[in-house]
């Protein structure tokens, strides 16, 4: 049986293509070339999931931390707290009472895409997922929307994910290949804070 905990962890794919499947649109890219100007976002996120074996909804708040060239943090704060740091080694996992737990990225290939992904928007660099997803993309620079079709590669564990921003990413939207579905919506973006130290200590260890 799953945990809550795992319920709740990191969005599964958890991670855009070239040449842009954008025809009726501008290419990803060129909408979020902005993105790249921010080395380092804080933000805090609030993860709704419906799923198929449940009634209610599971909802989940914690915060993130966006860093370029190192990965991410994915503080979950309520219900329970649990930190996950997602980086090319894969996934390491903090527990309430500090023991760790590290998981590779063949171990945990869902988690290791949502990393990329987070990464890719954080970089504003799409083609980093090359390879998993068609993408197309609509809007302008102040207000865009991505759209992510899973490649044969993905698509066990992925239907459409959909993104939404315009300085920053705003809000993910994820249909999952068994029907189970969840939101993640983002606030308080913070591009001007530097890492903690431990933020820093968390990175440098993953």
């Amino acid at each position: 049986m799953k945990t809550l905990a795992t319920l709740l962890s990191p969005p599964v794919l958890l991670g855009l293509a070239a040449p842009f499947l954008a025809a009726q649109g501008p290419a990803a890219g060129a909408l979020t070339a902005h993105l790249k100007e921010a080395a380092l976002v804080h933000l805090d996120f609030t993860q709704t999931r419906t799923l198929a074996a449940l009634s209610r909804p599971l909802k989940a708040s914690g915060s993130m931390v966006l860093a370029r060239d190192q990965g991410v943090i994915w503080a979950l704060a309520r219900p329970v707290a649990v930190t996950y740091v997602m980086g090319p080694k894969g996934l390491l996992v903090v527990r309430p009472d500090g023991v760790q737990e590290r998981k590779s990225a063949r171990e945990t290939p869902m988690v290791a895409q949502m990393g990329r992904i987070f990464q890719a928007v954080a970089q504003g660099d799409w083609q980093q997922l090359e390879g998993l997803f068609a993408v197309s993309a609509q809007g302008r620079a102040g207000q865009w929307e991505v759209t992510l079709l899973p490649k044969p590669q993905a698509a066990p564990f992925l239907k459409r994910i959909r993104l939404d921003g315009g300085r920053v990413i705003d809000r993910i939207r994820i249909d999952e290949a068994g029907g189970d579905r969840q939101e993640l919506v983002f606030e308080h973006q913070r591009t001007d804070l530097p890492l903690t130290p431990a933020e820093a200590a968390l990175l440098a260890q993953d």
